[in-house]
């Protein structure tokens, strides 16, 4: 059964390192970015990803993207 991958919505995440916490653990916080167009390509995603990153007063820990897709019946 062939089973199709349909696009829908897509988040871009920039987490960064926001601090240390009593116990001088890093603190992690998550910038979401949402209605980043399904159809734009990593690299693209990655570059803005990039550009904003550049713009944090804290370190950037990773960039992710999050996609929501149908699957349906092919």
């Amino acid at each position: 059964m062939a089973v199709d991958k349909v696009p829908q919505t897509s988040k871009m995440v920039i987490t960064v390192e926001n601090g240390v916490n009593a116990s001088g653990e890093p603190i992690q916080r998550q910038r979401s970015y949402k209605n980043v167009k399904a159809s734009a390509s990593d690299a693209d995603v990655y570059a803005v990803a990039q550009g904003i990153a550049g713009l944090q007063t804290h370190a950037v820990i990773a960039i992710s993207r999050q996609d929501d897709c149908y699957l349906v019946n092919g």
